[in-house]
């Protein structure tokens, strides 16, 4: 590899402007970026060479390819004996990353604690900023809403005084109302929401700009009001974002179910119950049946609702097995099924 001092020192803050171009979420650049740096790589020292796989892993993530990005972990781990501390920080903090696209939450957490044993040495207070961003993150899928809470607030705070980084408070404050709305504090979860979607809208980024009218969605409907919900919802689905168009679809038709719309209520249920056994997606399947049986097959409620609580015991998925659990064993209390309904509370506290 290349030793020339004024090239290494080059290639370090092409480096550095690709992470923040990774940050910021900017695609394009950071492509360009990616593409420059490649082509040298041969020149590279073995500092700049651990750090060009690890920026590279976040740069996979970004776009949504864990393959690639894990791959290229291990690509800086052939190095692991010429890690600096902050290197190591960095590594477990894309390896924590990976997880957390996996929905491995736990063993993401677990990733980020390591990182955060190195934090005091990062001086980078937007460096810091976006470790406590993504351990917030994963506080919320583990329904530990008041760690989010607390790792959102120093995440915030960390990002104000940066104008530069407005898409990293953005998120921050969209992750922020997502943990109000699960707190049940609508108007501070509404207030999150629509400074996350000026911004977005600022910055132009379609891609948050879809996700945060979804969430908005998902504020409104738990606040009861579908009519609203709907609104965002239908601009959410607009952005074509894959990723996110069965929950989209899902939310649509039980707020057009609500509101005596059953005609376009059926037409999404139809797509995202077709669309989730082309994929072979059994949960969202599962979901859109018992959605159905709801409001159009009450026969076939309880048996259909029933083997669709079996299924997500089965599978450990415990946030369905709570919310279907929830609201079959208030069916039953209603019906005077007061032993039945007991079987269901009780699951409904897992």
């Amino acid at each position: 590899m290349g030793q020339n001092i004024l090239g290494n020192t080059d290639i370090a803050a092409q480096l550095d402007n690709w992470l923040i171009s990774i940050r910021l979420d900017k695609r394009e650049a950071a492509a360009t970026i990616h593409r420059d740096l490649k082509s040298s790589i041969n020149d590279y020292d073995t500092h700049n060479l651990i750090t060009y796989f690890l920026v590279e892993s976040r740069f996979y993530l970004m776009n949504k390819n864990t393959k690639e990005a894990a791959a290229s972990l291990d690509n800086a781990k052939k190095y692991l004996d010429h890690f600096n501390d902050i290197q190591r920080h960095h590594m477990h903090i894309a390896e924590g990353i990976i997880f957390y696209d996996e929905d491995r939450f736990q063993e993401a957490l677990n990733c980020f604690e390591k990182a955060e044993k190195l934090l005091h040495l990062i001086e980078d207070s937007v460096e810091i900023g976006e470790f406590h961003l993504r351990k917030a993150m994963t506080y919320f899928y583990l329904d530990i809403t008041s760690l989010s809470v607390l790792h959102g607030e120093k995440a915030a705070e960390a990002f104000r005084p940066h104008k530069t980084f407005e898409f990293l408070l953005a998120r921050t404050e969209m992750m922020q109302g997502l943990n109000f709305v699960d707190l049940h504090n609508y108007d501070r979860a509404e207030e999150s929401l629509h400074k996350a979607l000026t911004s977005f809208k600022n910055l132009e980024n379609h891609n948050f700009i879809t996700s945060t009218n979804l969430n908005l969605g998902v504020l409104y409907v738990k606040s009861n009001l579908p009519a609203a919900a709907i609104r965002y919802l239908e601009e959410a689905l607009k952005g074509n974002q894959e990723r996110i168009r069965l929950k989209i679809l899902y939310l649509l038709a039980d707020c057009y179910w609500k509101t005596n719309q059953h005609a376009k209520a059926l037409d999404a249920y139809t797509e995202g119950f077709n669309t989730s056994i082309e994929k072979g997606d059994i949960a969202k399947k599962w979901e859109f049946a018992m959605l159905h049986k709801k409001y159009e097959d009450r026969l076939n409620f309880e048996s259909v609702w029933q083997e669709g609580i079996d299924y997500f015991r089965k599978i450990n998925d415990n946030y369905n097995v709570r919310r279907f659990s929830k609201e079959l064993a208030q069916y039953y209390t209603e019906n005077n099924q007061y032993e039945i309904a007991t079987k269901y509370y009780v699951l409904a506290l897992l």
